[in-house]
Order: structure tokens, then sequence, then C-alpha cells
């Protein structure tokens, strides 16, 4: 115990030895550091805006369908064209989800010829026709307003979302909601936008939703949907399997069509791979810049050691051993440099916390904004002791070897 308790003693009167020295030699110590500390923050902030950048191209690409996405297809195979979507097969679909508690799962129709009109402005949109559940599965977060409901289909008025760029195209951008268009198609209705979205689609003139009995109720005689898809969003574990199992029984639900079911999401086309290339990319870059910053700290630790060769040689003539010298001299490297890692780090929470980056950055969209990750912060810090440690052992070496002849003779 008592051999712990000196090596701890010991190890204390070294960190306060390096603080002293630290003290005294302020000014170089700043200058040696300047590289560490911004190679820190450079190292912290390029990998939480990786983390940033990652969360958005995610989102981005589940916005086609979050994984695990099934896609159902029910039709007839010795049918010519794309058949419509009975109400038996959508209560197949919709009893078959619930036999297999699927949480998740929406029909997912689009019609065309559908005209959106306000005053003497008319465009023809994206129209969709999905159910509620719809809008989690895909990431779609309203920015004003709500997402559509079940109860919506007993409205006296159709009820509809739009995204951003329908409204823009209307005349509507930053209109409050509720409020009316006009959908023409043999006939003119008055719908209500109950909700609005960003950007979404590759439409020029916008996205529109709807759910189906809203669209059956109102539009289904005029303009039928041709065809129809059902998805389900469910555990990426197992998911091939419940797919094969889904088809076999919403096959026997409706014997007289052919069921199909698979996997349809980002991770099914092997896009996260691109995710991790991103992550490997930032990686590389933020080691370059921290090997410059560590290369210039053992610089400036090499020629300044040489000019304290005189300070080392009175301190062995005082009694210092060799591992003293060494280790004093080394924790002045590791104390330095995590005093420049922790400005470091607080530099890059900073810059990532500025309101000023996050206008400057598109992401007014993003779904689930990730906050400062703490492991980059973590990461930091370690990563700046170890460079401490590993550029100071040279300049300990130095001085270690360092004798009392050599300080008088400087």
């Amino acid at each position: 115990m008592n051999r712990i308790g000196r090596l701890f003693t010991g190890f204390i009167a070294a960190i306060v030895e390096a603080w002293q020295e630290l003290r005294i030699h302020r000014l170089r110590v700043l200058l040696s550091l300047i590289g560490v500390t911004v190679a820190v923050a450079s190292l912290t902030t390029a990998l939480a805006g990786a983390g940033i950048a990652q969360q958005v191209v995610k989102e981005n690409f589940e916005s086609e369908g979050r994984p695990a996405l099934i896609v159902v297809n029910a039709y007839d195979p010795s049918a010519i064209g794309p058949g419509g979507v009975s109400e038996g097969t959508r209560s197949a679909f919709e009893t078959t989800a619930e036999r297999f508690d699927v949480t998740y799962s929406s029909m997912v129709g689009s019609a065309w010829g559908i005209r959106a009109g306000r005053e003497d402005v008319s465009v023809t949109p994206e129209l969709s026709v999905v159910d509620p559940e719809y809008a989690p599965m895909h990431r779609l977060v309203t920015q004003q307003g709500r997402w559509l409901e079940a109860e919506d289909s007993r409205n006296m008025s159709p009820a509809v979302v739009v995204d951003e760029t329908l409204l823009k195209e209307l005349g509507l951008e930053g209109a409050q909601l509720p409020l009316t268009i006009d959908l023409e198609s043999a006939s003119t209705v008055t719908a209500t936008v109950v909700g609005s979205v960003p950007r979404h689609g590759y439409g020029e003139a916008g996205s529109l939703w709807m759910l189906p009995d809203t669209y059956q109720r109102w539009f289904g005689v005029e303009a039928p949907l041709e065809g129809a898809e059902f998805r389900l969003w469910v555990p990426i574990e197992g998911s091939e399997e419940l797919a094969m199992s889904f088809a076999r029984a919403m096959q026997a639900e409706v014997p007289g069509l052919q069921v199909d079911a698979f996997r349809q999401d980002y991770m099914a086309w092997g896009q996260e791979e691109s995710l991790n290339q991103m992550a490997l990319a930032v990686s590389a870059i933020a080691a370059i810049i921290l090997l410059l910053g560590s290369l210039s700290l053992l610089n400036v630790a090499m020629v300044t050691m040489k000019q304290r060769v005189r300070e080392v040689g009175i301190r062995r003539s005082f009694g210092a051993t060799t591992g003293r010298v060494f280790f004093s001299v080394m924790m002045e490297s590791v104390v330095a440099t995590a005093l420049a890692g922790l400005v470091g780090v607080m530099l890059s929470i900073a810059i990532i916390s500025s309101p000023w980056v996050a206008e400057a950055l598109p992401l007014g969209g993003i779904d689930e904004m990730p906050g400062f990750p703490l492991e980059a912060a973590l990461l930091g810090l370690g990563i700046s002791v170890a460079v401490g440690a590993l550029t100071g052992v040279l300049p300990a070496l130095v001085a270690a070897r360092v004798r009392i002849v050599d300080a008088i003779r400087f």
C-alpha cells in the first residue's frame, strides 16, 4: 500500500511540476500548442459534422422507406396492365398485417390527372393515396399543421397534406394553415390543407397526400387508381423471412391473385456502404490534420529542449534521477496537450452549436438533429493526451541523457 501511495504521490508531484514549468514557459507553450488546439478542434468538428451529414444522408434515404421496408404487391397474373385495388385486397392486407402484429403499414397508390388550383393558378402535383402510418414510415414530418388522421375520411371536405413546393407554386408560401385549395378532375372539389411538409419527391409542381377512403369517396369513380402497393415497416432482423411468410398468409386471403412481398429500403440496396465510406473519409482527413499538428509540436519541443540543457543539468545536480527527468519532461507535453485538447473541444462545440452554422447548412428538413457527439469530445481529449505522450517521448529521452557536465559546458 505504501508503494502505491508513493507512486501516486510521485505522479501528482510530476503533474504539479509540469504545470509549474508550463507557467514559467507559457509563451513558448502557447506558440507550440496552437497547432494542437487547431488540430483537435478540426478533428472533433469534423467528426461531429460527419455525424450530422450522415444523419442528413440517412434521412434522405429513409424518405423512400425506413429499414426494414417490406413492399407487398397483389395482382392478377393473367391481367394485362395494372389493375385496380379492390376493397377485398385492401381488407386482406389489413387483416394479414394485424395477424402479424405489424404496427406500421400503409397502402400506397398514385393518381394522375388531378390538378390543384387556387384562384388563377393551377398545377398538377404528385398525388399519393396513403394511410396515416405512411408518415413515420417515410420520415415525413409536418413543419406546419398536422399529418392525416383516420377521422379525416369522414370530413365534409377532403383533407390533404402538401409539401412546400406545391404551396409555393400556388402562391401560398408562408400562408397559415388550414386553408383551402381546389382539386380538379371531372369536377372541382374544395379540399382543406391540414398540414405541410418540406419539399418531397422530384415533381416540379410539388406533392400532395390524402387518405384512401377520402380519395375513393371524392375521386374514386371519376379517376380510379390504376394500381397500388402495400408497405410494412418491420424490424430489420428476420425481415426477409417475414416477407415470405406475409406473402403466403395474404395469398390465402385472396386466392385469385398473385401476392409478392420483398424488402425495399436503402440498406437492402447496399446504400449503407456509402455512409461508412463517408465516415472513413472524414476520419482520414482528421488523422492528417492531427498528424500535422503533432509534427509542429514535436519540432518546437525538440528545439526548446536544446535550450533547456542547463536547466536539466541543474536538476540532475540536485539528485533528480533519469526516470524522474524523463517522466517530468514527458508530463509537460501531456499536460500541455491535454489543456490544448480541452480548448479545442470547447471551440468545436461552440462552432457546431453556433446558430450561424445551422443557418448556413441545409438542415431545415432534418427529423432527428443529432447533438454534439460525446464520443467525439472524448476522442478529441484522448487523442490530445496520446499526442502529448508520443511527442513528449523524444524530448524526454534527450533530457534524460543530459549530464551535469553538459550543463556546465552549455
